[in-house]
């Protein structure tokens, strides 16, 4: 994910799988820019990158 000056975040890629159902019907979620909403379980949920693996 990508910093903006304001300290949000903005999406970077997609999910393509519900966590719950392993159905592919994804939608953006919310006012968060890391909800995402399944259309086949009806679930709602977050997806974060906690780390990148890059050290300095």
């Amino acid at each position: 994910m990508s910093e903006e000056p304001t300290g949000g975040r903005t999406r970077q890629l997609p999910v393509f799988h519900c966590p719950y159902c392993g159905d592919e019907e994804l939608t953006p979620y919310g006012e968060s820019a890391d909800g995402w909403r399944c259309g086949a379980c009806l679930r709602a949920f977050t997806v974060r990158l906690l780390a990148t693996g890059v050290q300095e």
